[in-house]
């Protein structure tokens, strides 16, 4: 019996795990222009290289939106998909914080290239470098 317990167990956490990140109200959208510029500023402060054209982006309703650490106006996921809250779609620090996790290929912040190299986290962000 506990083995069929853990086995259930097991498999509820897979289907979990196999639900992704959804957004209620998310739409896709066409990158503005100045979002290539912002993704050459993120590879040169990153030192890192991507495909700009594999984002697929997605704006959602509002100023924030539901997330694993709680509201967020951005969040990446490693499918090559990016979320934007409505508000701050022209906000370039928010969209080349995400940016930049694509970059890197994961989630958390490590420093460099986030704060060091990138100042793109709401501590570290000073204004665009232009």
């Amino acid at each position: 019996m506990r083995r069929a317990g853990r086995w259930r167990a097991a498999l509820l956490a897979l289907a979990l795990a196999g639900c992704g990140f959804d957004v209620a109200g998310d739409q896709p959208m066409a990158a503005p222009d100045v979002y290539r510029t912002w993704w050459a500023k993120t590879e040169a402060c990153s030192g890192l290289t991507g495909d700009f054209d594999r984002v697929q982006w997605e704006v959602v309703p509002g100023a924030s939106f539901a997330c694993s650490s709680g509201q967020c106006a951005g969040h990446w996921q490693s499918d090559h998909r990016i979320w934007i809250a409505e508000s701050y779609v022209n906000s370039e620090m928010v969209v080349r914080h995400e940016m930049l996790h694509d970059l890197i290929g994961h989630s958390g912040h490590p420093d460099p290239p986030f704060g060091q190299g990138c100042p793109l986290t709401w501590a570290t962000w000073t204004g665009s470098t232009d």
